[in-house]
């Protein structure tokens, strides 16, 4: 039987899908493919994946966003993690020497959850070099990124939960430096059939981004601009389904699928499979499609019970093509007395 509250409910998931599908076209202003935007949007940092569960999964987990990396994939999951506390620390050794590190704190009452998340994003020392040292000069730069995010998350019934990420985004390149504040929102509603569930989630959503100063002099015979042109932020929607199915005893699949649209790109399909055993050891693996690079991504986790914390330890293999091999590692603690499963 339907009744006004599945009414509201489906409204809301409505809503929601309408605004993460259409915000990224919209903030572009062009063809919804997004092939012409290429290149246009700034902080790419906030792009790149973070937990090595989601990486294995192919990046498909908004509706399956159940660990410390939540906040970052879906901030509404925040009231479906399988413990009322939780910490989480993931390290990503990028391409080119880069080091992305990731960390959260997050804890859920009866009906509202919050969250602290921080991200740095290294990128080393640089060479410096001019037109007349093509080389190096024996200088050196850096070109470091970070953000501290807050989040919010609220459940309206026992299916239905919404929430929202504030960030505080800083990029410093040499001595110039960008600041921005951009928001996330999620949405995930379980439709009664087993648990599967879906899941709506705008990311990376604010003003144009523009570093602060004035531009260093080109040269003789070229005249300096005044200001430093703007540019977007790297907004993007994703919706999500996401299903367990029990094989046999103690044996279990997730299936998850994504359907992801960014506004500097084209859109993609991510999916991804979690095979486990005695809700102790998974395996798994993920595809995004319509990527020139990369694509495909796989890895394993490790869940155990020590001294009155579960602990899950994360790897993932993601295929960068071009850009080589990246390897994620991550960890998730749950103090056992606060643990409430999922599933």
């Amino acid at each position: 039987m339907v009744t006004p509250r599945f009414l509201r409910n489906a409204l809301f998931a409505a809503l929601a899908a309408a605004l993460a599908l259409s915000a990224a076209p919209a903030a572009a202003g062009t063809d919804s493919l997004g092939q012409e935007n290429v290149g246009t949007a700034g902080a790419q940092f906030l792009r790149i994946p973070v937990g090595a569960r989601a990486v294995s999964l192919g990046q498909a987990c908004t509706a399956d966003a159940i660990d410390g990396a939540t906040p970052f994939w879906n901030p509404a999951g925040l009231m479906r993690t399988l413990g009322r506390r939780n910490f989480f620390a993931s390290h990503v050794a990028y391409t080119a020497d880069i080091d992305l590190d990731y960390a959260s704190y997050h804890w859920r009452r009866q009906n509202f959850g919050f969250a602290i998340t921080a991200g740095m994003l290294r990128s080393g020392d640089i060479p410096r070099t001019t037109e007349l040292h093509q080389e190096d000069t024996g200088q050196f730069f850096e070109a470091n990124q970070y953000f501290l995010g807050l989040s919010l998350a609220r459940a309206m019934t026992d299916r239905f939960s919404f929430g929202g990420t504030a960030k505080f985004y800083q990029e410093n390149l040499d001595e110039f430096e960008v600041r921005s504040v951009l928001l996330d929102l999620g949405v995930l509603y379980f439709v009664g059939l087993g648990d599967l569930r879906v899941g709506f989630a705008l990311r990376n959503f604010g003003p144009d981004l523009k570093p602060g100063g004035t531009p260093p002099p080109i040269g003789p015979g070229y005249d300096t601009a005044s200001e430093f042109q703007s540019f977007s932020a790297p907004t993007s929607g994703s919706f999500g389904t996401a299903c367990t199915w029990d094989l046999a005893n103690r044996l279990t699949l997730l299936t998850t699928a994504d359907f992801h649209h960014p506004a500097d790109f084209a859109e993609s399909f991510r999916l991804g499979a979690e095979l486990g055993l005695d809700r102790m050891f998974y395996l798994r693996s993920g595809y995004e499609t319509n990527r020139d690079e990369g694509g495909f991504a796989a890895g394993f986790g490790v869940r155990l019970t020590r001294d009155q914390l579960d602990v899950r330890l994360d790897y993932a293999y993601s295929d960068m093509g071009a850009f080589g091999e990246i390897h994620h590692f991550s960890v998730d603690l749950v103090p056992v007395i606060d643990k409430r499963r999922l599933r």
